[in-house]
């Protein structure tokens, strides 16, 4: 078995070569999230380098008082002599599968290319629509205290999670969030009544990463929700149906243009998870008992089945919601 201490000089070294991150943030990234446990990694035969990597990062979601497991990936790469062998490929398998056992429901992503959209819809992530308000700022805002400005980003939290599902950090991680902001000359602060993440780009200027409302203000309107802003993969896709329907997230009429059979009493499609074959299967849906009925089946037996990605996009209003947990 690889040590720890070796596989994050692995891990270090593609992502330096890769991303162009500063020393500063590998280090903090490092020493603050870097899990062996949940890192994938492919090694040339003498282990001098890495190959490719990726890993990922648990979260929770939360809406209302229901939480659920949730996994982002995060520094996929492959060194630049080695791409186009599907080694990434290989190792999101492997993430998804580790995934799957750890009951995440959803994997998610926010694509730091436009080409690469494409690039995960074929490992079964879908596009969801939206995008950080990112409003250049005029001046700096004044920064918080931390306990007050973990307060603060605790009660937004809560406050989101009542109308939609919600990613939330981790004290661990937001503090590790600030921590990234302050390396770019950034931070958490307030002009007026709104809090920013803010940091400053490379020309000087501050910029906001974020921009939280107070409470009260959880409209729509804070996020622009007409642009490719981050990917969804379901991994537990009878769990996420099934919580969907219970919590009034998914109507069931929605399945409808995706079903291969329905009538009064049932809905019913066949779905292929190349993937994670665990999920490939006939689901059929007890309308009137509104009861979620899943039955394993080989990949031969399906009839026109989906892939995971149509599956999510024939389903707006989970997708819409979702967005939320994606507003990190």
């Amino acid at each position: 078995m690889r040590l720890k201490a070796e596989t994050q000089r692995l891990y270090e070294n593609i992502w330096r070569t890769t991303f162009g991150d500063s020393e500063d943030f590998i280090a903090l990234y490092s020493r603050t999230t870097f899990d062996p446990r949940r890192t994938h990694l492919l090694t040339a035969p003498d282990q001098s380098r890495a190959l490719s990597h990726v890993q990922y990062l648990p979260y929770l979601m939360r809406y209302h008082d229901q939480w659920w497991r949730a996994g982002y990936i995060s520094g996929a790469a492959t060194a630049s002599d080695q791409r186009g062998k599907g080694l990434v490929q290989h190792l999101m398998q492997a993430s998804h599968q580790q995934m799957w056992r750890e009951d995440c429901l959803c994997a998610f992503l926010i694509p730091a290319e436009e080409w690469l959209y494409h690039f995960y819809r074929k490992m079964g992530y879908a596009t969801l629509y939206g995008k950080r308000h990112t409003p250049t700022l005029a001046a700096k805002p004044s920064d918080l205290p931390s306990s007050e400005a973990w307060q603060h980003y605790r009660h937004w939290q809560a406050a989101l999670a009542e109308q939609h599902p919600t990613v939330t950090h981790s004290y661990h991680q937001w503090r590790t969030l600030r921590e990234s902001l302050a390396l770019e000359g950034g931070g958490i602060g307030t002009i007026g009544a709104r809090a920013y993440y803010y940091y400053r780009d490379a020309e000087g200027e501050t910029q906001s990463v974020l921009a939280i409302p107070p409470a009260e203000e959880l409209a729509d309107g804070a996020f622009d929700l007409s642009v490719p802003f981050g990917m969804l993969r379901p991994l537990r896709i009878a769990e996420l149906l099934t919580w969907a329907i219970d919590l009034g997230v998914l109507a069931e009429d929605q399945l409808l243009p995706i079903a291969r059979y329905h009538d009064e009493q049932r809905i019913v499609f066949d779905l292929l998870d190349e993937q994670i074959p665990t999920n490939s299967g006939r689901y059929c849906l007890l309308r009137r008992e509104r009861q979620l009925l899943f039955a394993p089946r080989p990949s031969g037996r399906l009839v026109s089945p989906l892939i995971p990605d149509q599956l999510l996009a024939a389903l707006p209003t989970l997708q819409h919601t979702l967005i939320y947990g994606m507003m990190e």
